[in-house]
């Protein structure tokens, strides 16, 4: 059974039927609830039905020295070009005081530690003072004061990869989980913007070179576990050389000069404390050299599935089957190598409909020469390399994307695309032409039909304008005015912070707990769009939680359908239509949901 998407839903509203009905004809056909809409179509011809309304600009500012910001990040360079000083940059945006805004946490590289005998692989030497990861809070205007000082241990001192946000221990304050070249670190948060090192007794053991990181709820038990991705081997007594033999002209050498290391899933056991279930769940990669990894339902059956980037070997597809059990579906997924059946130096990952058929497709970055992938989801855990007929071959080829966003970032009802740029070699430009150390960040328009067009030269996009090292890319609402603003990292240098000021106004989904599926209902229950409440991880970070929606023009939502993992769809009728603002959603005794006054 097919609709018509509802175009002057405000009349129907108020009891006018007449004109309302009128427009049906002229109106993009949409699936009813529940069922799939047809494949969008890769022509840009017209439907013959009226001038469609121009697109809405991308405009952001960029208000890094204003903002109070001031971290930079060291990557602790050497004339050894340890492979570890190219690739660090984690973020997180997260509500670390509780006071309902955003604040920062920035990891630290520093000093690389030096080799180590087993169990411990890096150890730092003593008297070697260490910059640390550094806190800081929101004012709730998208003003910053640095917190770290009174922060308690999230000042952590090693040479620091990522990190992942999420309530480990479930007592409803966020705890952050590092990445690191050595021991992994996990902090517990108490809500007041302090942190206790836990990870003595958390079970918790990692010495290895670890990178991206995800909370998720594995097996439906209501508590977050842990998925860990591991990079490659490195020896920092014996780097290999790399690059001509003569001054200045040693160079950083590829992953495949490396063994790849296994990556690992720590199983909550209710309490805060986790334990080593890798093998057990079903995960098997030991060459899989993984740089992010993505919790996501990309099925659509209800439960968290896992996907990963891994740099020159293929990408993995896990597919929950419930119980803490996994099953690896990358072959027949189509995700692990690209449309010519390579694999690509992937790093970073984002997730969203880009195609408006109400499920999720994946973006991932990649090397320069190779381009950033879109794979398209088909239903069934199938996808389709569609990077071409999207439009982001071209563009993507010269630059190495690092973190990426999918996001509505000017709220018109179409996902945008984001990506963070920048070499990891830092003379790249003595071996080729026209490529350089530090690149541009490249911004999409979206069109809802899986289409994107390059706006990155258009005069208001301040996130394209400067070269940068770029590492990680999180989206948040810093200043509170409801549009996505976006935190860019660097290796090696200083975070760029950029304001959101587009024109339209959209919607945010608050207190949603972590991983639920969110569906806007417009009138007559037609789907407006699909999201997660999960911290987009881009690359080694952790975005904002909540779930952010625009609204096409002439659309106003009407309701919620919510699932969290494991559960079942439940539906919210909002009090009266909305076009923007905030919607607070609580869960109440029995797991039922409800809007807050």
């Amino acid at each position: 059974m097919k609709v018509r998407r509802y175009v002057a839903a405000v009349a129907l509203s108020a009891g006018g039927l007449s004109a309302p009905l009128l427009l049906l004809a002229c109106s993009r056909e949409e699936s009813a609830p529940g069922a799939k809409p047809p494949a969008a179509q890769t022509d840009s011809a017209e439907s013959g039905c009226g001038t469609a309304a121009p697109p809405s600009a991308l405009t952001f500012e960029d208000v890094t020295s204003t903002c109070g910001i001031d971290f930079v990040h060291d990557a602790g360079a050497t004339p050894e070009k340890h492979l570890p000083e190219t690739m660090g940059g984690g973020a997180a945006l997260f509500d670390a005081d509780e006071d309902g805004d955003l604040d920062a946490y920035f990891v630290q590289g520093g000093p690389l530690p030096l080799p180590g005998g087993a169990p411990d692989r890096f150890a730092y030497p003593s008297g070697v003072r260490r910059p640390t990861n550094r806190l800081y809070a929101n004012d709730g205007r998208g003003h910053f004061q640095d917190a770290t000082e009174r922060s308690g241990d999230a000042a952590v001192a090693r040479y620091g990869m990522g990190v992942a946000v999420g309530d480990a221990n479930g007592d409803g304050h966020e705890d952050l989980y590092l990445t690191v070249l050595g021991d992994d670190v996990l902090l517990q948060g108490d809500g007041r913007a302090r942190f206790r090192d836990v990870t003595r007794t958390s079970g918790i053991v990692e010495p290895r070179w670890t990178t991206g990181a995800a909370f998720f709820d594995a097996d439906d038990d209501g508590d977050l576990d842990l998925f860990v991705t591991s990079y490659v081997t490195i020896d920092l007594a014996d780097p290999p050389w790399c690059g001509e033999r003569k001054p200045g002209w040693r160079s950083y050498c590829h992953p495949d000069r490396f063994p790849g290391d296994e990556d690992r899933f720590w199983r909550n056991r209710g309490d805060g404390t986790f334990e080593d279930r890798t093998k057990e769940a079903g995960f098997s990669d030991p060459n899989g050299k993984g740089l992010c990894v993505l919790a996501s339902d990309l099925d659509g059956d209800g439960r968290v599935d896992l996907y990963v980037a891994n740099d020159s070997t293929e990408n993995r597809l896990y597919r929950n089957l419930g119980g803490g059990r996994f099953e690896d579906a990358t072959l027949l997924s189509g995700t692990g190598v690209d449309r010519y059946g390579r694999t690509e130096a992937s790093m970073g990952v984002a997730s969203g409909d880009v195609d408006g058929d109400q499920d999720l497709d994946l973006f991932v970055t990649g090397f320069d020469d190779e381009s950033d992938t879109l794979y398209t989801n088909q239903g069934g855990m199938v996808f389709e390399d569609r990077t071409v007929q999207a439009g982001l071959e071209l563009a993507t080829r010269l630059p190495v994307g690092f973190g990426c966003l999918l996001e509505d970032l000017n709220l018109d009802g179409a996902l945008d695309l984001c990506i963070a740029n920048g070499h990891i070699i830092d003379n790249i430009a003595l071996y080729h032409d026209g490529k350089t150390y530090a690149q541009k960040a490249l911004v999409y328009r979206g069109d809802r039909e899986g289409r994107f067009a390059d706006v990155s030269g258009e005069a208001g996009v301040a996130v394209a304008r400067e070269p940068l090292v770029g590492r990680g890319l999180l989206a948040g609402d810093l200043d509170g005015d409801g549009k996505a603003d976006l935190l860019l990292t660097q290796c090696g240098g200083a975070p760029r912070v950029f304001r959101n000021v587009s024109a339209n106004h959209g919607l945010i989904i608050a207190g949603l707990p972590f991983g639920t599926r969110v569906e806007l209902l417009g009138a007559l229950d037609i789907v407006l769009g699909v999201r997660e409440a999960i911290p987009a991880p881009s690359y080694l970070g952790s975005g904002a939680r909540d779930p952010r929606f625009g609204l096409h023009t002439g659309d106003l939502a009407h309701g919620l359908r919510l699932r969290v993992p494991g559960g079942s769809w439940q539906e919210l009728k909002l009090a009266k239509p909305l076009q923007s603002g905030r919607i607070r959603v609580v869960r109440e005794a029995g797991g039922r949901f409800a809007l807050a006054p």
